[in-house]
């Protein structure tokens, strides 16, 4: 479910209104408003309501933004996820979860992605727990740290990005991924200095490189999914992400103070990491395209206003 908020000039609300009404959408609302904007003088505009269920929003929006009269200067639009709507139509109609606007899958990844000092923090302080956990093999601290490590985002911003040939979002999404996982190797290197050598839970390195492959794109599709769907829980799909791929630096960092051991084959081991994440970034992005996350909307809004 959606509602979607659409600022116009003057006079081109009824644009956006018989748009609307052509993609099924079954009421439109329009009104106008005084713009009060800095360094320019009040002016009138028309702002567009509607309420309609996400996949005719999705493709509204993507309509939209592709439109001839369409300009990002003087156009904006905002699209809000309620609770529940009890508007024209029957819940079942409403309550359709499949496709979120790409424009909505597309600023949430750039949110995840972006670099702050929180996120290195959640990810060096996640990073601790699990690798405490795989030194004692106490699988309840692993999953409690996996659960709030910021991972698997990145490596979606990739995937989306790549597909949509929308470059800003794939350096910020690769330098995320970058960072994050230097971090996680750190937070693997923080706790080896701090213990006795020894890794207790090494579960994961039994793993042979054809089920390394078929968990990674299983997981990149389930991700990609759950990226565009409203009923998805996509804080489950990051867990399964994260606890699949994020021990490799983590160990990696435990190793790296302990020390290697002629079993250990740490070629072998990078060889799965990177395998697992190429695996989950292809899949993922195979995933976006099937079911048409669109950017040229989204292209067409940077260009108007570079």
């Amino acid at each position: 479910m959606r509602l979607v908020t659409i600022q116009t000039p003057k006079g081109e609300g009824s644009k956006v209104a018989e748009m609307a009404i052509k993609l099924g959408i079954s009421t439109v609302g329009i009104y106008e408003i005084t713009l009060h904007q800095k360094k320019e003088k009040p002016r009138p505009a028309d702002v567009i309501e509607i309420q309609s269920n996400t996949p005719k929003v999705k493709e509204l929006v993507e309509s939209l933004m592709v439109a001839p009269f369409y300009n990002p200067t003087t156009y904006s639009f905002t699209v809000r996820h309620p609770e529940s709507i009890y508007a024209s139509e029957l819940p079942e109609e409403e309550t359709k979860p499949l496709i979120r606007p790409s424009t909505d899958v597309y600023e949430e990844l750039w949110q995840f992605s972006k670099v702050t000092v929180s996120l290195i923090l959640r990810v060096l302080l996640s990073a601790f727990m699990v690798a405490y956990g795989m030194r004692e093999d106490f699988m309840p601290l692993i999953i409690a740290g996996l659960l709030f490590l910021p991972y698997h985002h990145h490596m979606l911003g990739i995937s989306l990005s790549a597909g949509m040939k929308e470059w800003k979002l794939f350096r910020q999404a690769l330098t995320g991924f970058v960072i994050t996982t230097f971090f996680i190797f750190l937070g693997g290197v923080a706790m080896a200095l701090l213990t006795e050598p020894g890794i207790k839970w090494t579960a994961f390195m039994e793993s042979t490189i054809l089920f390394s492959f078929l968990i990674s794109m299983a997981v990149g599709i389930a991700a990609g999914l759950a990226a565009v769907d409203d009923a998805g829980r996509r804080e489950l799909i990051g867990l399964a992400a994260t606890a699949h791929i994020s021990v490799y630096p983590i160990w990696f960092g435990l190793k790296f103070i302990y020390g290697f051991e002629p079993e250990d084959n740490p070629w072998h081991v990078l060889l799965i990491y990177l395998m697992d994440v190429g695996t989950l970034i292809f899949f993922a992005g195979i995933t976006f395209k099937l079911i048409k996350m669109k950017g040229e909307g989204i292209k067409n809004f940077i260009k108007g206003l570079a």
